[in-house]
């Protein structure tokens, strides 16, 4: 009985005196150390990155660690940051850490190839360095993108024809983009940026930014019916990009009528019956259809037509009318 209550006892005591251990009470390990997951990686010129930093203090007394970076090769930006804030000091208590981040800016000018930078920490009782190995990457090529959000509309040659283009810089570099249109003659192309109202010929592009321009086409007046394609044109200094746009003109109607050679004017008896021909004309760039004849005689007359409603006049075609009056008293056409 005495054995087996020595033994709980030991567990008792042996229990949370093992818990306690630490990096600290292992051999070897003891001071200020900074560590990254990623101590070497490949960037481009002209980005931006950042990289997680943690700062551990094992074993020593709690400490004001300043914070440093040597090496930047020239025109790099870098900073180190705590919470979102540039800082120069971080403090770590004993067996504790502290998380930061490194932020690096490559220059667009920068050549490739490989790079060093040292981050230093350096406390009272100890320092540490961590190297960071870069491979600078050749940067990526100049890139324009367009994308018509439909790139086929129909309408009539009196239709604005707005197309969408979502237009993106997906180059390293800020880009100012010329806005073309190669139209049919006669058509007319305008430019604006998404819901805007002034007209544009160029349009000023942040690297890897996107904008949304409207493409309005109007066709020429009297344009026949059919499909009419218009390249877009978005040229920048170093790239340019082509987007594909199609109009399917419809085509309408356009009707006149008149007399025979043109006459308005004629001679009519009263109480007799008096034909007065007549030439129906479409000149528009579609069949009219289903056309009702009728008239607004001064009181009195009575007019009738021959035909009175037509089924079709097919565009650039005509057909002869004949309307029959009779009036009760003396008139003169």
């Amino acid at each position: 009985m005495r054995a087996r209550l020595l033994t709980v006892l030991f567990m008792v005591v042996a229990g949370p005196a093992f818990a306690a251990a630490g990096p600290a009470d292992v051999p070897g390990i003891k001071g200020l150390w900074l560590a990254t997951d990623f101590p070497a990686l490949q960037l481009r010129a002209g980005d931006d990155t950042s990289l997680s930093l943690t700062l551990y203090n094992y074993g020593l007394p709690p400490q004001r660690t300043a914070l440093s970076i040597a090496d930047l090769p020239a025109d790099w930006k870098a900073e180190i940051d705590g919470d979102g804030k540039k800082v120069s000091a971080a403090f770590v208590d004993y067996n504790g850490k502290s998380n930061l981040s490194l932020k690096l800016t490559v220059p667009a000018s920068a050549k490739p190839g490989p790079y060093n930078l040292v981050v230093k920490a350096a406390g009272e009782g100890g320092s540490s360095d961590l190297p960071i190995a870069i491979d600078l990457a050749p940067p990526l090529a100049a890139k324009l993108t367009a994308t018509p959000k439909l790139p086929v509309l129909k309408g009539t040659p009196r239709s604005s024809f707005d197309f969408t283009v979502t237009v993106k810089n997906e180059s390293p570099s800020n880009m100012l983009i010329n806005l073309n249109a190669g139209t049919p003659r006669g058509f007319q192309a305008t430019f604006k940026e998404g819901y805007g109202t002034q007209e544009l010929t160029s349009l000023p592009f942040k690297a890897g930014e996107s904008k949304d321009i409207k493409v309005s086409i109007k066709p020429a007046p009297g344009t026949a019916a059919g499909k009419y394609p218009v390249t877009v044109d978005f040229v920048g200094e170093k790239a340019k990009v082509d987007a594909e746009l199609t109009l399917d003109v419809s085509g309408e109607p356009a009707l006149s009528l008149a007399g025979e050679d043109e006459r308005v004017s004629g001679q009519a008896y009263a109480g007799k019956e008096k034909s007065f021909p007549l030439i129906l004309r479409n000149t528009g760039t579609a069949s009219a259809r289903d056309i009702s004849l009728s008239a607004s005689p001064p009181s009195g007359w009575k007019i009738s037509f021959d035909p009175k409603d037509i089924a079709e006049v097919a565009a650039a075609s005509e057909q002869k009318v004949t309307p029959q009056s009779v009036e009760v008293s003396t008139v003169i056409l």
